[in-house]
């Protein structure tokens, strides 16, 4: 328990120094053209790799990557279930930017960090947040970053049970005409879901696998369905078919609890 609390602690403090310091810094050394944006999200880049790495040879929780992550600029579309999702995926997107929740900004180890990160702020619910969010993705996407989103908006209701995909980033990648990656992510047994106290890692053996999968494109639609729908439902049926091991799942937790859904707005 006391590794889980060092490793923690530790993070929540990386996160106050990038934010508050080492990213503003860095971004006031070159008037914030994108080259000094690339610096600052590789910065990031390089904290996650150590945390990781740490938590990893602290025997907190083993991580088991498949497959291969889109070389080009993608959103990149993952299920929820747990606290270390952006992280895990960022350590293969060094040049990844993600979604949050308003809320983040209220939260004072994380509001400076994505705010000079440039992530993009998530939904509140308005037709204009979701153009904003739109407008973002593309810019971000042309710059030549990868675009993560956790559809679900919050994390999802148990390892293997998903809450309904919200639209935007269906929508996003029909408008600037960009495949979707969806990634599966699994772990046995769920560690930080949610309402779930952070002492049951030390409790536990712990497999996070994070699997991507194939990108998916409009295209693969018939004419009549190509829609941002038809789209996220493709995306969900793709991370619901995913041939991850389902030897790394309590048995109780498989079968029919594995449901994916998508609500498009």
């Amino acid at each position: 328990m006391l590794l889980t609390a060092f490793c923690l602690l530790q993070f929540a403090l990386q996160v106050l120094w990038l934010g508050k310091l080492q990213l503003p810094r860095i971004l006031r050394s070159d008037a914030q053209s994108q080259a000094a944006v690339t610096r600052a999200l590789q910065q990031v880049h390089r904290h996650v790799e150590r945390f990781l790495d740490r938590v990893e040879s602290f025997g907190l929780v083993r991580f088991v990557y498949q497959g291969a992550p889109a070389e080009q600029p993608c959103i990149v579309v993952a299920n929820h279930p747990c606290l270390l999702d952006f992280i895990v995926i960022l350590k293969d997107l060094p040049n990844a930017v993600c979604l949050y929740k308003s809320g983040t900004l209220d939260n004072p180890v994380l509001s400076s960090f994505v705010r000079v990160a440039g992530y993009i702020e998530g939904m509140d619910g308005t037709a204009s947040a979701n153009k904003r969010i739109i407008a973002s993705c593309s810019e971000h996407l042309q710059q030549g970053r990868h675009v993560v989103f956790f559809p679900e908006g919050t994390r999802s209701r148990t390892a293997t049970r998903m809450h309904k995909f919200r639209a935007a980033a269906f929508q996003s990648a029909v408008r600037s005409a960009t495949a979707i990656q969806p990634v599966a992510i699994y772990c046995d047994p769920l560690i930080l879901g949610k309402g779930q106290s952070w002492t049951v890692v030390a409790r536990q053996d712990n497999v996070m696998t994070i699997r991507y999968l194939p990108a998916v494109t409009l295209d693969e639609l018939p004419a009549d369905r190509q829609t941002a729908a038809a789209l996220g439902e493709l995306v969900a049926e793709r991370i619901d078919a995913a041939p991850v091991s389902y030897t790394h799942l309590r048995a109780h937790e498989t079968g029919v609890e594995i449901s994916y859904a998508v609500f498009c707005l």
